[in-house]
Parts: structure tokens; sequence; C-alpha cells
């Protein structure tokens, strides 16, 4: 052991995620598995209905165990769910009994974690702002990964607890710039710029081979991976399909209920639209693999306008050219993996070319290393633990 490792403390993380473990494999669960050895990490999952939840600790990976947890479920793929949730959030006798019940909840598992450890707070889901303390942390870090107050409708008296992370955490780390000023405009004082990567051996074009896609196999594939949300442009993607008969359209992701009812409706009346539904992560390389061109089809809201897509770095890693909507002002910064479009035409004249033009393989595949989750993670176990020892 050198002298560095002997004198930085050991941390114990409570990592408090606003994704469940087991969903889509993301942000959390790539930057979580690449922590130090010597940390042991608590995943603190919001529970949802329909999963199977994990009331006392299971684990998930090396040094990781998951709990799931209550909270409001503002996020809720039922509308009417999410809808009785913005009731009890708008209501103060309800928010306090929520609150307490948290707090005691988060009480009972507060003993997890080592003698003579520290303990590291990771929140990604501000509205565990309430219940922070009960876990006595050293120390908390919020990781700010999307615009919290877009991503669906908050109630107006619970912001102040957005607010209060802001203030409160010793570090604040976001994805992208223009997280970054909307965290300043909420009180965060310098936040950390650590964005989205991609795990680019494992789209390595020499090592995967192109999965079998839906339709005819001599057309060429323009394929979305990821989230069928509300800030996809179902309209931009069927016009997408009209104008280019000669090519196959792949959808891959889970879509809420309203999004999935137009798709079907969609992918009955266009041939050559075809939507797989959600596929396992290990799946994804090669789905990737099988694309002449990568679509990112988002629409331009104050939600995406902080997006930093990891989709980009995973098509571009696995050397497949990008075409954009122009969603955020950092597209901009993209030019060396994609192409950006400003309307509906420039969007189909962007894919016809990107679809015709022999990509740059190795200039996307820089690209994506630069953007190594590897990377990424050092830098962003350096902001968590390292500077704090």
């Amino acid at each position: 052991m050198n002298a560095e490792a002997a004198v930085r403390p050991t941390w114990d993380v409570v990592w408090v995620s606003d994704i469940p473990w087991s969903g889509l494999w993301q942000r959390p669960q790539q930057l979580a598995t690449r922590f130090p050895e010597d940390v042991r990490i608590l995943f603190v999952e919001p529970w949802t209905l329909g999963a199977a939840p994990a009331w006392s600790p299971q684990e998930v990976a090396p040094r990781i165990a998951r709990i799931s947890f209550p909270f409001l479920p503002l996020h809720a793929r039922d509308l009417r769910l999410r809808r009785l949730a913005y009731r009890l959030g708008s209501s103060a006798p309800a928010t306090s009994m929520l609150f307490g019940a948290q707090r005691l909840w988060a009480r009972r598992w507060r003993g997890f974690g080592r003698d003579g450890a520290r303990r590291l707070v990771l929140a990604e889901n501000f509205l565990a702002t309430p219940f922070l303390d009960a876990w006595r942390p050293d120390r908390i870090v919020y990781d700010m990964i999307d615009a919290p107050l877009h991503f669906a409708p908050v109630p107006p008296r619970l912001v102040p607890q957005w607010e209060r992370l802001l203030a409160r955490a010793d570090r604040v780390v976001v994805t992208s710039e223009t997280l970054g000023s909307l965290a300043r405009s909420g009180g965060a004082k310098t936040p950390l710029l650590i964005g989205n990567g991609v795990e680019a051996e494992r789209f390595d074009p020499g090592r995967v081979a192109p999965a079998t896609l839906p339709g005819d196999p001599a057309e060429p594939a323009l394929g979305y991976v990821g989230s069928l949300h509300s800030w996809f442009d179902v309209d931009l993607v069927s016009a997408l399909a009209a104008a280019m008969p000669e090519a196959r359209i792949v959808l891959v992701g889970p879509a809420p209920p309203e999004t999935a009812a137009t798709l079907t409706r969609l992918v009955a009346s266009r041939p050559n639209l075809h939507w797989m539904g959600p596929r396992p992560y290990a799946e994804v390389p090669g789905l990737v693999r099988a694309f002449r061109v990568g679509l990112i089809p988002f629409r331009r809201t104050p939600l995406t306008e902080a997006v930093n897509p990891v989709k980009l770095y995973e098509y571009a890693a696995a050397g497949v050219p990008t075409v954009t909507t122009r969603f955020s002002d950092d597209v901009d910064a993209w030019s060396d993996a994609a192409r950006v479009a400003d309307g509906m035409e420039a969007f189909v004249t962007a894919c016809r070319e990107a679809t015709a033009a022999t990509p740059d393989v190795e200039r996307l595949r820089a690209f994506a290393r630069r953007h190594d989750w590897g990377a990424i993670a050092a830098r962003f176990v350096a902001a968590c633990l390292e500077e704090a020892a």
C-alpha cells in the first residue's frame, strides 16, 4: 500500500438514486461500479409499482447493496399516479407525514457501514433532501443529472427542497453546461461539470457483431436506443419513415402508455418503422452496431436543453454517425460525431446524407474514447472522495 492510499480515509456511500438499480443501465450504475474497492455502497432506489422491492439490503454487485425506498412518485409512468403524487406533494399535511415516515425509514438503515469509516451521501434525487440528515453524513454530493423541475411537474411547495440541496451540498456535479447555469440559478456556488460517457470497448466494431434487426436486412437501418418519453419527437420519426421508404427506422426502448399507443398505431401504418421495445443493456452494443445512422430526435424543451445524451457516445463508440435535432445549445460541441439539423426537412436531408456517406469510424471512436466511463468515473470519484480526504 502506497502512502497516498494509506492516508486516504475509508468511505461508505449512501447513493440516493432517482432510478432503480435494475432499470436502464445508466450513469448511476456506471459510476457506482467504478468506485474504489475499499468503498461500500448502499444504493437507495425509488420503490416502483410492479417491481420486486428490496426491503432489506440485497447485493447487486461486489460491495454494492440496494434497498427500495418510498419516494413521492412524481415520475410514475401511470398518469393517474403522477396526478395523485402531485396533489399529495402540494399538501402540507401530506408531505409532513411523508417526510416524517422517510426519516424514520432512513434511520432504520443508518447503521449501514463500518466502524471508523466516513460517510458520503451521494444524492441524485432532490426529493431526498428532507431525510438526508438521518443518514448522518460527513459529506454530501449532489449529482444533478437532469433538470429536476422539468422532468415531471413538481409541486411549487417542493421546489425549496431542491434549492436547499444545492445550497447545502459540499459539491454539486452537473452533466452539461446548461445544467450548470440552472444549478447556479438555484443557489449552487461552483458546480463541477462531469458529463456522461460510454464503455467504449464494449461497442468496439472489431469485437461486437451487429445484431439482427426487424425488416429487410438489405435496407439500411437508422436507429434510436433510449427512452421514448414526451421529449421524443414521434411526429419527426414518422415523417422520416415516410420520406425514406428505402430505409428501416428502428426504435429500441421503453415508452410510457400514451407514447406507446401512438407508436403502435404508427408502426401499423408505416411498414419500414419498427419499435422493438426495451432491451437489456447487454444487447445494446450489438443493436447499435447494426445501425447505419444513430438518431437523437428530441424536441427542444426545458428538460432536453440540459441533457447530455449517453446514446451520442454509444453510437460513436460503435462507429455510427449521429443525426440530432438542435434540442440543446450544447449540440454544436459534438461536431466530431453528429450532424445537427434544424427542422424536419433538414433532419431528413441530414439522415439521407449520413446514410449515403462512408463513416469516419476512427474519428467517431476517438470521440467516444475521450468520453469513456473509466476516465469520467476517476474524475467523479476524486470530486466525491479524494478532495474530501
